[in-house]
């Protein structure tokens, strides 16, 4: 097969070959480097918890207008209290496995080491315990 010309065409798009190769090829002249910045630490974990959350309700949970989301807590606080007798609300839900990660990674840290987990699920269940007392003050 021989190389095609500059008077061949690219059956795609109809243009000439050597026009439809120069724009696939870089252009001569160097661009700068764009530099990449580092988000900080407690930026990139908010943002992994946001994710996870998402995530989470994919996995889990559709709200009644089928949005997948993290809607676990009023039906565990709901089994809670049945079995218990208590009136824990969703947002004291929240609040209560907010307490949980503080407690294990206080625990974690006493050991001299770190669990990013117990932070990320920290802000993760922080912002669904706003979400929470968000809806029972008419706010959501």
């Amino acid at each position: 097969m021989n190389p095609p010309t500059h008077h061949q065409h690219d059956m795609t798009t109809k243009r000439p070959i050597r026009t439809a190769i120069a724009r696939s090829l870089p252009a001569s002249t160097p661009q700068a480097a764009t530099p990449t910045l580092v988000q900080p630490l407690p930026v990139r974990m908010l943002h992994s918890a946001a994710a996870t959350i998402l995530q989470r309700g994919q996995e889990r949970d559709t709200s009644q207008d089928g949005q997948a989301q993290e809607r676990s807590m009023a039906a565990t606080v709901a089994a809670f209290n049945s079995i218990e007798g208590t009136a824990l609300t969703e947002r004291q839900g929240w609040a209560f496995m907010q307490t949980l990660k503080l407690v294990r990674a206080a625990n974690t840290a006493r050991n001299g080491r770190y669990n990013p987990d117990d932070y990320l699920d920290g802000a993760a269940y922080a912002a669904l315990g706003a979400e929470a007392a968000a809806g029972g003050a008419g706010k959501a």
